[in-house]
């Protein structure tokens, strides 16, 4: 499929009944093993990109070398990808714009763009950000791309904010005026507040995947349209590394067999 088309598939399973799970990768091997599994889209974590390169989260990792990761993801699988961008590596509303028009250059189909400001200062206005996802729009449409434009707020992140629930709304249905596709209230953990945030917004909504989630089809009959993973492969990967390392150093060899490992030759059909 060419970008546009990608794009339009990918926009197309946020409107199917089915619930869109999104396996989110950090590399090449990641992103083909997601494929090879038979997910027909994939993200990419901002925290697991950055640590598999050797940088912390929140735009340590330098623009360049984000994009040359996605661009390799992007080439090496035939699913569509959405890109993690955090707040977009800059302030400036036309270094922004410049770098929405590389990240697409990449080949990605969607971004996820957060409302939170740099350093853990608050959220940006709902007017600021409207301008941001405005911007990100019209880029995309100049460049004849669909472009899904997941926009992630930060309120339940931002504990000075009393009713997060009642801003998530305000800024779900601000953020869908602006030309946003997709929202995703990061960490709202309550099923009740999720419920009344599906009631009282139209755009889709994307939750992160955790515990009070577990029950898929629960979220997927609740109107839930996309779940996010996002470092929890990565997350899930290390630990059993971890703790097979520390038994091992122990002379316990149980944890080491326990599973079938896959093998080479499966590792070279992935790459």
């Amino acid at each position: 499929m060419l970008q546009y088309e990608k794009a339009n598939y990918f926009r197309d399973q946020h409107n199917s009944p089915k619930l869109l799970m999104l396996p989110n990768v950090w590399d090449v091997m990641s992103a083909k093993l997601m494929e090879s599994v038979g997910f027909h889209s994939l993200a990419t974590a901002s925290v697991a990109l950055a640590a598999a390169n050797g940088y912390p989260d929140d735009q340590h990792i330098p623009l360049e070398l984000l994009l040359q990761q996605v661009s390799k993801i992007v080439r090496s699988v035939s699913v569509p990808v959405s890109v993690d961008f955090e707040r977009g590596y800059s302030n400036n509303l036309s270094e922004l714009q410049d770098n929405v028009k590389r990240l697409m250059d990449t080949g990605a189909i969607g971004i996820n763009i957060e409302d939170s400001e740099a350093g853990g200062k608050g959220l940006k206005s709902i007017a600021e950000q409207c301008k941001i996802l405005e911007m990100i729009r019209k880029v995309a449409n100049d460049q004849g791309i669909n472009l899904v434009i997941n926009a992630r707020t930060d309120v339940y992140l931002n504990r000075q904010i009393k009713q997060p629930v009642a801003e998530a709304i305000k800024r779900a249905k601000a953020y869908g005026d602006a030309g946003a596709d997709c929202f995703y209230p990061i960490l709202i953990s309550r099923m009740d507040e999720l419920e009344t945030l599906v009631k009282e917004t139209s755009i889709p909504i994307n939750v992160l995947m955790i515990k009070p989630f577990a029950n898929l089809l629960q979220l997927e009959q609740l109107g839930i349209k996309r779940v996010s993973l996002g470092p929890g492969m990565l997350n899930y990967a290390i630990t059993k590394m971890q703790n097979v390392a520390k038994a091992l150093r122990e002379y316990d060899t149980k944890g080491y067999f326990d599973e079938e490992s896959v093998n080479t030759a499966f590792l070279n059909q992935l790459i």
